[in-house]
């Protein structure tokens, strides 16, 4: 079995006042740099909605100066079509050559509007390969696995309740390069013939998901059973949430654990915790 790829969908960390910290940034890249197979820029747990233009062409450029065009795939969704193809650009220009669009958001989108802008994005974006990006939880728009195989992107990350229909999008999109949001589930991704994981987790605590990753192409059932225990145990921890692996960063000295978008508080004694069994070892 091919083994499953581990890339780290990296949050984007802030000072104190709330400005873009670029040292932090690229320290947590230079940090994961070596231990995961790549990152995804400007997603999600990257904070994107909060973030400008500016600063994601930023965040793209230190990614891409440390992982490298084939170890970076850049975020460039937006409400707007106008505003994705503007991303595009500017993703390109700092050199990106692979790229993800989230649905559009907040106004209803039909199928029909998806594609739309799905193409316009993949007309911006020339020869660089791009990914769709399901999110129909926090996008309030869901594509079923034949209306998004009809837009002809390369592949797609999967989240939330699209990733719960990982298969039927493996069977509707059998050449694709599918990757799942759930941090936890790459033996079942692996298994299924997806590409592999990203994982917001893996950005505080790598080695448990390459560790799996590696178990799993193996056919180590004790290795695998470990690793997986632990990336569970991490889940537990930091509830699969932006503020717990912002908090699970700055208790390991990177970042300052700032978030620009209001959320609840991590407990930041059960991360403690998790840090310290990780630092020994997961056991």
């Amino acid at each position: 079995m091919p083994r499953a790829e581990v890339l780290s969908a990296t949050p984007t960390l802030f000072r104190d006042d709330g400005g873009l910290d670029e040292t932090a940034n690229t320290a947590l890249l230079r940090w994961l740099h070596g231990r995961v197979d790549g990152v995804f820029v400007a997603g999600t747990t990257g904070e994107f909605p909060a973030l400008d233009r500016v600063e994601r062409r930023t965040l793209a450029e230190r990614a891409l100066a440390v992982f490298g065009p084939a170890g970076t795939i850049v975020h460039v969704g937006a409400a707007s079509t106008r505003e994705a193809v503007a991303l595009t650009a500017d993703a390109l220009a700092a050199g990106a050559t692979r790229l993800a669009v989230l649905t559009p958001y907040y106004l209803p989108a039909d199928a029909e509007a998806v594609r739309r802008h799905f193409t316009a994005v993949r007309e911006a974006a020339g020869d660089a390969e791009v990914y769709g990006y399901l999110f129909p939880d926090r996008t309030g728009v869901t594509l079923t696995p034949a209306e998004f195989a009809a837009t002809g992107l390369r592949g797609a990350k999967l989240s939330g309740t699209a990733a719960t229909r990982f298969a039927d999008f493996r069977t509707a999109l059998p050449k694709a390069r599918l990757w799942s949001g759930a941090d936890t589930d790459l033996a079942a991704v692996a298994r299924a013939g997806g590409a592999g994981i990203v994982s917001g987790l893996s950005s505080a605590f790598p080695e448990p998901f390459t560790k799996l990753a590696a178990a799993v192409e193996a056919g180590d059932t004790e290795a695998e059973r470990s690793a997986q225990s632990r990336a569970d145990a991490i889940f537990a921890a930091l509830g699969g949430t932006v503020e717990g692996i912002k908090e699970a960063l700055r208790q390991q000295g990177i970042g300052t654990g700032v978030l620009r978008m209001p959320t609840l508080r991590p407990d930041a004694e059960r991360i403690a915790a998790c840090v310290r069994r990780e630092a020994a070892g997961g056991g």
